[in-house]
């Protein structure tokens, strides 16, 4: 008879309840557990066996229609779509807190978004850094007051100067003044170092090394570091 039992009585089938999976007999109002159900066996006003779903069941717990609940690695809930059940993940756990899918989180230096991995399984990925309490995705590009960065998977990486505005990658060059910087990139930082002068010569711009001495006209000049990274073109005094 199918998932039901019945007793023959006074020649008629009687219904006396229904068959679990695994062919054991419940009775009319027990429940029994599938691998993914909690199933009660009910006696319609019609006379007539059926089973109801009356709860989600996921690594042997049971769980009510409309429950949260997590497993330490993801959150869960149990939802009811028309005479059935079933469990839908809903995000990750961390630390105890419940995430959903897409949600972010920021942990230290580092960004982290609630997402489903190809297996299905919940993961928190990198998705981007926190500088000085503002957040950035990876590869957003900051421009701050002397230096700027971009936002990789391995945290903010200093990418060169800043100069009027402008982005100088390390190695590169300005003139300010009479003197040369160049742009040098250290771990976690960036500053610019005078490595030359400038002299301006009938409308020509030419480099001039520190200790280097030339002449225009009948006075000679030299460039010399007064110290604090400032270079000076200075004339040199003849006795």
């Amino acid at each position: 008879m199918g998932k039901y039992w019945y007793e023959c009585r006074d020649a008629q089938m009687v219904p006396k309840g229904c068959l679990s999976d695994d062919g054991r007999r419940v009775e009319v109002g027990s429940t029994y557990d599938t691998k993914d159900y909690r199933v009660q066996c009910v006696l319609g006003s019609d006379g007539f066996l059926t089973t109801i779903y009356k709860a989600c069941v996921l690594k042997g717990g049971e769980h009510d229609v409309g429950s949260q609940w997590d497993d330490g690695s993801a959150t869960y809930t149990c939802v009811k779509e028309g005479n059935n059940v079933r469990v839908i993940m809903l995000g990750c756990v961390d630390q105890g807190r419940p995430m959903k899918f897409d949600e972010r989180v920021a942990k230290g230096d580092f960004m982290y978004q609630c997402k489903k991995a190809g297996d299905g399984t919940p993961t928190l990925n990198k998705v981007g850094c926190v500088k000085d309490g503002r957040k950035y995705n990876i590869g957003e590009t900051v421009l701050g007051d002397k230096f700027w960065y971009t936002c990789t998977d391995s945290g903010v990486k200093v990418v060169g100067c800043m100069f009027q505005s402008q982005k100088l990658l390390s190695g590169d060059h300005f003139t300010s003044g009479d003197a040369m910087y160049e742009c040098k990139v250290t771990v976690g930082s960036a500053h610019f170092e005078a490595f030359a002068c400038v002299s301006h010569t009938g409308g020509s711009a030419i480099e001039r090394k520190v200790g280097c001495f030339w002449s225009e006209g009948d006075i000679e000049y030299t460039c010399k570091d007064e110290g604090n990274n400032n270079l000076a073109i200075v004339q040199v005094p003849h006795h």
